[in-house]
Parts: C-alpha cells; sequence; structure tokens
C-alpha cells in the first residue's frame, strides 16, 4: 500500500482550514489543467458524479481500502473538495490494488492536490467555475478545451 500510504501522508499535510485563502496565477493553470484531466477521463470511465469533481469509486470500481474510515477527510468541510480527496486516496489505493485504469491515470489528480497544497482552490457556482478572484463560464471552458485538442 504504498501509493496509498504516500496519498494519505500528502493529503495529511495539506492545511484544510487555509484552503481558498491564497491567490496566485498558478491556480488557474493548475485548476484548468485538473478540468482537462478530469474531462478526458470522465469520457472514457463515466460515471456518477459533478463535473469536474470526479468520484473514482462511481467511475472505476470501489477499492479494498477503507478510505471513508480516515480522520483526514473528515476534516475538509467543504463536500466538493473532500471528494477530490477523497478519490485521490481512492485512485492510489487501486493503484496498489493493481487496478490497470488506475494506473493509467495515476496523475489525475495532481493539479488539484497541488492546487490545494499551495492553499487554493476552485468551485462552481451557477455554472461558473471561479479560482484565484476569476470567474469563467464552466461550459465556455469545456469547449475551448475540445477545440484546444486537449480532450
Amino acid at each position: 500500500m504504498e501509493n496509498f500510504n504516500q496519498a494519505v501522508k500528502r493529503i495529511s499535510a495539506i492545511d484544510w482550514s487555509c484552503i481558498g485563502n491564497k491567490q496566485a496565477r498558478s491556480h488557474i493553470h493548475l485548476s484548468k489543467e485538473y478540468l482537462r484531466r478530469s474531462s478526458i477521463f470522465l469520457q472514457y470511465y463515466p460515471g456518477a458524479c459533478r463535473y469536474p469533481f470526479i468520484i473514482i469509486s462511481n467511475s472505476i470500481t470501489k477499492t479494498q481500502a477503507n478510505v471513508d474510515g480516515l480522520k483526514i477527510l473528515q476534516e475538509i468541510d467543504n463536500s466538493y473538495v473532500r471528494d477530490i480527496a477523497k478519490s485521490y486516496l481512492e485512485l492510489n489505493a487501486l493503484i496498489d490494488e493493481g487496478n490497470q485504469i488506475a494506473i493509467d491515470n495515476k496523475d489525475l489528480f495532481e493539479p488539484a492536490i497541488k492546487l490545494y497544497e499551495r492553499g487554493g482552490h476552485f468551485f462552481i457556482r451557477s455554472g461558473y467555475l471561479n479560482v484565484a478572484g476569476a470567474t469563467d463560464l464552466l461550459s465556455r471552458l469545456q469547449i475551448e478545451l475540445k477545440g484546444s485538442h486537449l480532450i
């Protein structure tokens, strides 16, 4: 469970009480990269979720690890941020279990986790993505990502 344990350490090192208190231009780039990766992933592995907040157990399969029981997840008060953190942990547990889809998508959550480590976050309200004080229409971003052949 090397990947899972490393992921737990990484999530545990984030100060979840400060998420969203910092704003930096890199947060916009990290958010857009996460959106790009999540769009591609959901094209191939659709599952019940509210885009772009992927639920790995709905898209791939449930892991044998008890991710729900981790105390660190209870410290995250934003349900969407918690979903990403939980899915990051589930993905790493599935990697340790030898799940090929998880192995092929091991970097799926990297931009979002880096964003959280840097104190940033993004949220969606009324169809608009807000990150680092900037807003953009989420559907327009999806069209731009598709048009750039990044999806």
